[in-house]
């Protein structure tokens, strides 16, 4: 795999868990969700659209995720392949 997939993988999901804790903080914090009402900010409705951009990227990073398997995949069955015929060619040339 290239370093810089894995380094953007990485980056992803930091940021998912990262807005995904700062929701769960704001979910279980009645205080501060008060506070923030009290304070002019709707908590409900940013977490319905947060929610929302967290399932859209989900979605997206999983996408990314399933493409780079399957290339993966591939390549290991290629590898595979290309290992058997050395392995044949070997033992037909010692037979």
């Amino acid at each position: 795999m290239d370093e810089r997939n894995n380094r953007g993988g990485f980056l992803v999901g930091l940021l998912v868990g990262g807005v995904i804790g700062s929701v769960l903080t704001l979910w279980f914090a009645p205080k501060v969700r008060r506070r923030l009402r009290e304070g002019g900010i709707d908590v409900g409705g940013s977490l319905a659209e947060l929610g929302a951009l967290i399932k859209e990227k989900t979605d997206e990073f999983l996408a990314r995720a399933k493409e780079v398997v399957k290339q993966a995949v591939e390549e290991g069955k290629e590898a595979s392949s290309e290992a058997r015929s050395e392995l044949e060619e070997r033992f037909k040339k010692e037979s």
